[in-house]
């Protein structure tokens, strides 16, 4: 029975992933059945704010909408559903005559639409538009471009084989023709088509319009006045009008559909030669889907344009429908992000294996994310942003699974010999805490956005901080499983293949060929990834810590003021359901967002041309009691039970609320569109007018015999009696105010009254408009009587409450997702200053993105504040790396900390942030504008976060960081609390940590000027032999110290396979001279020294130094981008740079150890102290995960275990060429971290240490209770006795 979680994972991995998978499939299924499936045809639905005060009106008011009229909830006319229209008196004729009415009314010209009845009807906005443009951007009202417009008209519309099935026909079922410039002229002089208008025509009708505008600005031109003399006497104001304008309709509709609103304005008007820029085309065919085959074959191409002309814009009803054709297309780009990913996974990782596991780990997370979303938490709407979750996932699992495998490769390195139970306790000690820190910290910073009043961001919060929390159990289960997996059945299957069997063949010959082109780019890169993480990055982060501190401050604070301040985010300019979706290039979004409100008729029905009007309910509750989250649900109306205008008290409140609107200063009396708001000084008027009948009873109960206020029956009756009287003059009941329920009952009363306020798209205006009216509804609301005090009023604000959502909750969304993070993390790491450095970090990592999103002009659409709210959650993951790393250090000083996690963590977030970029790269090219700013925004968020980790927050620890225990939690029951050494120095080299397990960190004495020597370090690459690392000197002499920092011991010991023929012969004559004695021992743990100075060496000490050459342990195969984190919970033993996961060791046996001892008794000292000095000096390095130049020969008590007793290894050795020939006075030729120091404490004298190391001091003569000598690499040169001291303890390099 597994006694821990490591053994459970270690023994029985493929329990732990059959459990998962099992857990999959199950959440997976019942996912998939439970509910509908996720529906994406509408994939724009969901970005309007709901649960806002605005937000709730509108959807109050659109239920309102939708449920009156016919047989509804509510009706205008009392008897809707009790009668017919018969049994009210009115005839079928009269219907008829409605039902022609209703017709006229609904049409956007009255008359006929032209003299000769050249079109077909007038132009109308269902019907399919283009806008031209001169492609020498001068005027288009010229002859060639009239024509040219007729002639691509022709070209690319009427040629299409479609076309003639789509069209509208005339009597002759011939296709209409077009709306155009062109036939309007061709219209007016006669001619056949427009291909036949001469120059003279263009400018006759240019002198026509030029008579006629001024009128048409002023208002005066409108349909009424158009047609014959008694039509246009019924309007005073059409006498105003020369005849030649209201002659034909072709005046009006010129100016009012297909020029742009600067031609002939009031400022152009009088220029000599007026510049046309824009003109609109009307095709005779419908909106709609219909027109997609048309765009696709002949409009979706870039050749829209002749010589004189060109299409820049257009709208076919098609938007949303095309919307949804690229979106399915264009899920290529982040299909191949998303491989771009796991190929950077699988090219880190170097195992397919591998890689095919992290893939069904990220969809499991997703499925069981789903599962939860929909039946745990209730969810049923699934917003298309939600699939956005696959890239952001495979990112997050990406960057964790480069750490895992970097932790397990260092455990496999530090303990070769290890079990598998080991190498998983020691990764997950590590992995697992960073695992807790980041995942809860991302999920929460996601969860955070779920305040936001945006639909389709809170479900995406929602299920975004799901995936990072189910994400964690994988991590820590799935993907350790997965890597004893494929340590125990996978690694193993390798077979090594003798020379001979390459040789044999060609295809065989090419293929070891490739295999060494790729060994030696593997190589290559693996010595560029160390140079730059292990040497270069923790040199440059630490020596300019100022400059980046200054650097990246500067960007924080330019971001701030970019994005709070000025010129901010742009707020959206267009309604959700014209949002951009594709970029603003395109020929829709062109039209969209400039081109309609060029043209008058658009800019007076649905741009800023238009009133905005107000509308006041009563008798319904603005509450929205549907599904929030589901924007197909509006919920169920709500009616005001106190509601009544029927007693005397609300009718005289009305009367007067009317003059009170009539007096405001906003109040804007409409001729055209009858105001509704003074409904009770109508029905008075109504009531004053009917004279009482002495001889009809039933009618003298509504006449002007009554007083106002009127008794609650009397106004009930005559109200519905008014309603009657007026609705028979249209088809539709009149609307004047009242709502009435299906029983005849007045059940809710709707006010309309026009403002002198214009709809803008300008966020300040339309601020201006709501704040003025809301409080003066307010304040009139606290006058009324009881049953009118429920009142609430709504307008034209679906944008106006976007503009105001994102306004004013994108900041703080961001702010708290900051502030949850920073307590997330200080809950997990209890250290005050790493949680204020980390968010100062991710605060200026998003500020810095936000400013770069404004310089690049995007807009606030609900789209870009849904990738502003997931900002911070993107942030989180590398400054929580570090944060991490930093905290776990075993060492006490802030310059060793911040270079232990830097070597640690730098290169996975270098591969975490490259790989990323690269998705966000291949996601460009997309049409769809959604996929082209994730690819944008990734790439931006990735590589600023990573400089704002890597830096910023490394700069900020090497100034501020804690050091020991300072700003840390500490609780009194706690018993793990790190206990640091206090004499350290002031040199802030690494303090020596312990086993984890007993809580044993050692002690470190260090001379006070090595801090700057530190810092050099990594720099000093192939220094010159006459190089002085040291500032010391000997205590015993003038010269400097030969101790070098570089100490090290191997726990294993190799054997002498692979040396060279020459080597081994002198090898054996050096045996011989020694007297013919067997060197059993190999190597041993031993104090490594080395002198800075090299002179000339005999030939002897030559062969010996050569012997000691076929001990060493060798490599080949370093795993390219080696950036594996440390795991410092177990005792660290350092090894040759060189060394991989598996070595090779002798089997010497105890015997030969100890006849290595007596049978050298009778040799010369001089020749002894060269042997020892051979058979015990070791090369070092500046691993990139170890810090050797730090390390006391005490600390290897697993060392000293293994020098004492044989072992068996591997047969396989791998061998390095970097390490064949070194020379003396270099360590192993790396003499780069070389550093000179004198260090009074070199042994630990624990008992612990003392009994595990007994057997090896007695052998090199080390008592516990004699001096320390350090012997110089020369023989001429004195060595360096230090005595110890009882007191001593040792140090351990992580």
């Amino acid at each position: 029975m597994p006694k821990s979680y490591s053994q459970l994972i270690a023994e029985w991995p493929l329990a732990v992933l059959v459990l998962c998978s099992v857990t999959v499939v199950v959440c997976t299924v019942t996912g998939l059945l439970v509910g509908n499936l996720p529906d994406f045809s509408e994939p724009l639905m969901g970005f309007e704010p709901r649960d806002t005060d605005i937000g709730r009106k509108l959807v109050v008011w659109r239920n309102v909408e939708s449920h009156t009229g016919y047989k509804k909830t509510f009706s205008l006319s009392p008897y809707a559903k009790k009668k017919s229209y018969d049994d009210l008196g009115i005839g079928r004729g009269q219907k008829a005559a409605q039902g022609e009415q209703a017709a006229r009314t609904r049409r956007m010209v009255e008359q006929t639409y032209g003299a000769d009845g050249f079109f077909c009807g007038p132009p109308e906005k269902s019907y399919s538009q283009l806008v031209f443009m001169s492609t020498t951007a001068g005027s288009l009202w010229n002859l060639q471009a009239i024509q040219s417009m007729c002639q691509m008209e022709q070209d690319k519309i009427r040629s299409h084989v479609h076309f003639r099935d789509l069209c509208q026909r005339t009597e002759d079922n011939e296709c209409c023709p077009s709306w155009s410039l062109g036939n309007y002229i061709a219209v007016l002089y006669n001619r056949s088509s427009c291909l036949e208008i001469t120059q003279g025509d263009i400018s006759h009708t240019l002198t026509l319009l030029r008579a006629c505008a001024p009128d048409y600005h002023r208002g005066i031109l409108t349909p009424s006045c158009i047609g014959p003399e008694a039509v246009r006497q019924k309007h005073s104001q059409c006498a105003q009008v020369p005849e030649k304008c209201t002659r034909f309709n072709a005046i009006y509709q010129l100016l009012h559909f297909l020029v742009d609103r600067d031609f002939l304005s009031p400022q152009t008007m009088e220029y000599q030669v007026p510049s046309l820029k824009y003109s609109l085309l009307f095709l005779p065919t419908r909106k709609g889907a219909s027109m997609m085959g048309i765009y696709l074959d002949n409009l979706e191409t870039w050749d829209l344009f002749d010589n004189y002309t060109s299409i820049t814009g257009m709208d076919l009803g098609l938007k949303q429908k095309l919307f949804q054709h690229y979106l399915l297309l264009d899920t290529k780009y982040p299909v191949l992000a998303i491989l771009a990913i796991f190929l950077s996974v699988s090219f880190y990782l170097r195992s397919v294996f591998i890689t095919l596991m992290v893939l069904l780990a990220v969809v499991s997370s997703l499925m069981i994310s789903y599962f939860l979303y929909k039946v745990a938490f209730r969810f049923t709407y699934f917003p298309f942003v939600n699939l956005t979750a696959v890239i952001v996932l495979s990112s997050i699992c990406a960057n964790h699974t480069f750490v895992f495998f970097d932790l397990w490769n260092l455990s496999k390195r530090q303990n070769p010999s290890a079990g598998l139970a080991q190498w998983v306790s020691q990764t997950m000690h590590h992995f697992g805490y960073l695992m807790v820190a980041s995942c809860f910290t991302t999920g929460a910073a996601f969860y955070a956005s779920y305040i936001s009043n945006i639909t389709a961001i809170r479900c995406f919060a929602v299920y975004m901080g799901t995936c990072v929390l189910v994400n964690l159990v994988f991590m820590v289960t799935w993907l350790p499983s997965s890597a004893v997996l494929y340590e125990r059945y996978v690694a193993t299957t390798c077979v090594y293949k003798p020379e001979a069997y390459w040789n044999n063949s060609g295809h065989k010959r090419v293929a070891l060929s490739l295999h060494y082109i790729l060994r030696a780019l593997q190589n290559t890169l693996s010595e560029t990834s160390k140079l730059l993480f292990e040497k270069l990055l923790p040199c440059g982060v630490i020596k300019f810590r100022y400059i980046w501190i200054c650097w990246f401050a500067a960007l924080a604070i330019g971001g701030a003021y970019i994005s709070c301040s000025n010129p901010k985010l742009k707020l959206p300019t267009l309604e959700t359901s014209s949002v951009q979706v594709f970029r603003l290039s395109h020929p829709f979004e062109r039209y969209d967002s400039e081109y309609c409100h060029q043209f008058m008729f658009e800019r007076l029905e649905h741009g800023e041309g238009q009133r905005m009007p107000v509308t006041i309910v009563w008798g319904i509750l603005p509450v929205d009691n549907g599904d929030h989250f589901n924007p197909k649900s509006n919920g169920t109306l709500v009616t005001d039970t106190t509601f009544t205008i029927q007693n005397p008290d609300a009718q005289k409140w009305l009367l007067e609320f009317c003059q009170k609107v009539k007096n405001k200063t906003f109040y804007y009396p409409d001729s055209e569109q009858k105001s509704t708001v003074c409904f009770m000084e109508e029905f008075l008027r109504w009531m004053d007018s009917r004279q009482c009948s002495q001889r009809d009873h039933s009618f003298n109960l509504c006449c002007n015999q009554f007083s106002f206020p009127y008794r609650s029956e009397v106004f009930l009756h005559c109200i519905k009696m008014m309603l009657l009287e007026q609705g028979r003059e249209g088809a539709e009941p009149y609307d004047l105010g009242p709502r009435f329920d299906g029983d005849g009952n007045l059940a809710a009363l709707v006010l309309q009254f026009q403002t002198v306020y214009h709809y803008s798209f300008n966020y300040s205006k339309a601020k201006k408009f709501y704040e003025e009216i809301s409080l003066w509804i307010t304040e009139e609301m606290k006058t009324a009587p009881v049953g009118l005090q429920n009142g609430w009023f709504t307008s034209k604000l679906e944008l106006y409450n976007l503009q105001h959502s994102l306004s004013t909750e994108t900041m703080v969304v961001m702010g708290l997702s900051i502030a949850v993070s920073f307590v997330v993390l200080l809950l997990t790491t209890w250290n005050v200053l790493l949680s204020v450095f980390s968010v100062t970090a991710i605060a200026g990592t998003v500020l810095v993105t936000i400013g770069l999103l404004v310089l690049l002009e995007w807009q606030l659409n609900a789209v870009e504040s849904l990738f502003i709210s997931a900002a911070v959650g993107l942030s989180v993951d590398f400054t929580v790396s570090y944060c991490i790393s930093y905290h776990l250090c075993p060492h006490s000083d802030r310059l060793s900390r911040v270079a232990f996690s830097l070597k640690q963590m730098s290169c996975a977030t270098a591969m975490a942030a490259s790989a990323l970029f690269c998705a966000g790269v291949i996601m460009l090219p997309a049409t769809v504008l959604a996929y082209r700013k994730l690819g944008i925004f990734v790439m931006m968020i990735n590589c600023i976060s990573c400089g704002f980790a890597s830096f910023f927050f490394q700069s900020l620890c090497c100034f501020f960081g804690p050091e020991k225990n300072c700003g840390q939690i500490l609780w009194p029951c706690a018993h793990t609390i790190k206990d640091y050494s206090d004499d350290s120095g002031l040199n802030r080299n690494f303090a020596c940590g312990g086993s984890e397990k007993q809580n044993r960190l050692r002690k470190v004495q260090e001379s006070n000027t090595a801090n700057e020597q530190y810092e050099l370090q990594p720099l000093s690459r192939k220094l010159s032999d006459s190089f002085d690392n040291s500032t010391s000197t000997s205590k015993l002499s003038n010269r400097p110290s030969v101790h070098s920092e570089d100490t090290q011991v191997e726990d294993s010991r190799c054997p002498r396979v692979g040396t060279h023929p020459s080597l081994e012969r002198e090898r054996q004559s050096l045996q011989e001279t020694l007297g013919e004695q067997q060197v059993g021992l190999c190597q041993c743990p031993a104090l490594q020294t080395s002198s800075p100075y090299k002179h000339s060496t005999s030939e002897a000490e030559i062969h010996r130094e050569r012997l000691c050459q076929d001990c060493r342990c060798r490599k080949y195969g370093l795993k390219a981008w080696d950036g594996s984190g440390q795991d410092h919970s177990q005792p660290a033993v350092m090894k040759e740079e060189g060394q991989l996961n598996k070595s090779q060791c002798s089997s010497d046996t105890a015997q030969q150890q100890a006849d290595y001892t007596s049978d050298h008794s009778h040799l010369p000292a001089a020749d002894i102290y060269k042997i020892h000095r051979c058979l015990c000096s070791l090369g070092s390095s500046f691993d990139m995960l170890n810090i050797s130049s730090e390390t006391s020969i005490s600390d290897l008590e697993q060392g000293l275990k293994l020098a004492e007793s044989a072992s068996s290894c591997p047969d396989a050795l791998e061998l390095s060429d970097s390490y064949g020939h070194p020379e003396r006075g270099y360590l192993n030729g790396k003499r780069d971290t070389l550093r000179l120091d004198l260090r009074e404490t070199v042994f630990d004298v624990s008992p612990a240490a003392s009994q595990n190391s007994s057997s090896w001091k007695k052998r090199f003569g080390l008592g516990s209770e004699g001096p320390v000598v350090l012997p110089n690499s020369q023989p001429d040169m004195p060595d360096v006795w230090i005595r110890r001291s009882s007191a001593q303890s040792s140090g351990y390099n992580s």
